[in-house]
């Protein structure tokens, strides 16, 4: 859900690029799952929320109904507006005392004695310990300033290093475009995306390891670790932008803003284990180790041209297929949020 509000989507890439960090400063992909202890937990609460909202939302339509229909003829849809409003405080108070006493199955499916619990936590002022101790667990857990700063960085220094090559490689493919210095301005922003693609999978993890923005640019050290597991830099490199690829299809003609949310869960599931493995590669690339064999090495290099080529190629291509026109190649799921566009336009 947060990937699909806008600023809020930087502490979504914020929680993906914090996930990517733990696994390439430890090497172990549990670390990857911080919150794998609490998700059964926070599951169960999810689905008896929403669970619970149906009725509100189903009410909330009759009522809107309601009121259109009655419009000009002097009848007044009050009587479900105040069932409407009933149902919203029975139903808020039933889930925060749910969530209050545990949040496990048996707690949702008891609102009696979570109305009994309340009145007697009232008054001795244990639900507002207990409100308070869950608001410590998850503030230590989420550390949503923590997350929105990683991401923000992540998302600046992405955007510095594609923002030169991105423009190029679109300067042919917009329309009206035709004169022939164009196709040369895409070449060679093409060319410059190849050494970009290679390097900032590991310029973005090296930059969250260390928790410095410039470190984003820190070009040897990112050629350092590609030189010692140059195979496992390949393999992670091509995971991540095969993961990725998919995601322009959404782009190819844009859901409204109400469906946005459709889209960013196939975000998180194609992006997350991809930055897993990068975070892992780029482990294997700290270690002290000598440098891969050069033959090894450079053979490799000279395999990912062409692959990173035709990366920049699809990206090149993106204009002419996606309703953002121009716009497609610019976000760049590799390495950035969604951008949830069609929030912010008239649809």
């Amino acid at each position: 859900m947060l990937a699909a509000i806008p600023g809020l989507n930087i502490l979504t890439l914020g929680y993906l690029v914090d996930a990517q960090r733990r696994v390439a400063v430890t090497g172990k992909i549990r670390e990857g799952f911080p919150l794998l202890h609490l998700a059964p937990r926070l599951g169960v609460i999810c689905f008896f929320v929403l669970l619970f909202l149906i009725p509100i939302r189903m009410l909330s339509f009759q009522a809107g109904a309601a009121a259109v229909i009655r419009e000009g003829t002097g009848l007044s849809p009050s009587g479900l507006i105040t069932t409407l409003r009933v149902v919203q405080v029975l139903v808020t108070v039933h889930l925060l005392c749910a969530i209050a006493r545990g949040g496990t199955m048996g707690c949702f499916l008891r609102p009696v004695k979570n109305i009994r619990w309340l009145f007697r936590s009232l008054t001795s002022g244990e639900y507002v310990t207990q409100m308070d101790v869950w608001a410590g667990h998850l503030g230590t857990a989420l550390r949503p300033l923590h997350h929105f700063w990683l991401g923000l960085k992540a998302a600046l220094g992405a955007i510095v290093w594609l923002a030169i090559p991105t423009g190029l490689l679109v300067a042919f493919s917009a329309p009206g475009r035709t004169d022939p210095v164009y196709a040369v301005l895409s070449f060679l922003g093409g060319a410059l995306m190849i050494p970009v693609a290679a390097w900032l999978p590991f310029l973005q993890t090296h930059q969250a390891v260390t928790g410095r923005f410039r470190s984003i640019f820190d070009i040897k050290a990112a050629r350092e670790r590609i030189a010692r597991v140059p195979l496992t830099w390949m393999l992670s490199t091509i995971v991540l932008y095969v993961m990725t690829l998919p995601l322009h299809l959404s782009k190819i003609k844009l859901p409204p803003a109400d469906a946005f949310l459709i889209v960013t869960p196939f975000f998180i599931l194609l992006t997350y284990p991809a930055r897993i493995i990068v975070g892992w590669a780029y482990h294997r690339g700290s270690q002290p180790r000598q440098r891969a064999w050069f033959g090894l090495r450079w053979g490799i290099k000279t395999l990912m041209v062409p692959v990173l080529a035709a990366y920049a190629f699809i990206l090149f291509l993106t204009p002419a297929v996606s309703e953002l026109g121009k716009a497609a190649p610019l976000e760049n799921h590799a390495f950035l949020s969604p951008a949830p566009r069609t929030q912010w336009l008239d649809r």
